[in-house]
């Protein structure tokens, strides 16, 4: 039950992230620049985690969970049961930013031009820039997370959260025009394949930047937080 209750939550967190945050993207868009965009995101970590933190520690993303599996924070039982939770939450919250635009009557032509508030990179930015970038954004990402909830930052517990949101939404607005800003496997995986589903391939075809970069950052601040900054020690 306990497991199940901590799959839940970071189904609900997930489900919310990608719904609050790519539904920006798509409703609102990036006409009037990153801001609106980051700050959807950044709020729906900071709501996601203190709704769902304190059963399942609030990651909503696999990459998070990699690093938290890694420094031994989760066994990699539960990574798993993590990471499969977080992709179909994702998906759920696709499937949400779709009603949406349902309701609004949207044909599949201009859902397919509109897209899901997908992540991918245009020349000239190349896969392997495009990875390094999603490779260093999640890098300092999950550093921040792995040092602002270690044992000995117990006193700052209760705005970790802020913290947390804060520094997505700033690296959301440094990376956005470049790839997108995704820091999240799961993230970019819904909305990509929902958009193949209406025919347009592109995303997903570049998906493997949004898997290869978080995690490889992901697995670097793991290791810089637990030897460089004694992150998991009390």
């Amino acid at each position: 039950m306990e497991n199940m209750r901590k799959y839940l939550a970071e189904f609900f967190g997930t489900l919310m992230l990608v719904a609050m945050g790519t539904g920006v993207v798509v409703f609102v868009g990036t006409q009037a620049g990153p801001l609106p965009v980051a700050l959807a995101f950044g709020l729906a970590v900071v709501a996601g985690a203190y709704a769902f933190g304190s059963i399942s520690g609030g990651h909503f993303n696999p990459a998070v969970s990699f690093a938290a599996a890694i420094n031994g924070r989760i066994s990699w039982m539960d990574f798993l049961g993590y990471v499969v939770s977080q992709i179909i939450g994702a998906f759920a919250g696709s499937a949400v930013v779709l009603g949406f635009m349902k309701a609004f009557g949207a044909p599949a032509a201009t859902i397919k031009q509109v897209g899901f508030g997908q992540t991918n990179f245009t020349s000239p930015i190349s896969f392997l820039s495009a990875s390094l970038i999603e490779a260093f954004l999640t890098f300092i990402f999950v550093l921040v997370i792995l040092m602002v909830t270690a044992k000995k930052n117990a006193a700052i517990s209760s705005v970790a959260p802020f913290v947390i949101g804060l520094t997505l939404a700033a690296l959301i607005m440094l990376g956005l025009q470049a790839t997108g800003a995704s820091l999240n496997p799961a993230r970019s995986l819904a909305p990509a394949a929902f958009l193949a589903i209406f025919g347009s391939s592109a995303a997903l075809t570049n998906i493997g930047a949004y898997i290869a970069g978080p995690l490889v950052g992901a697995a670097l601040a793991a290791v810089v937080a637990k030897f460089g900054l004694g992150s998991e020690e009390d």
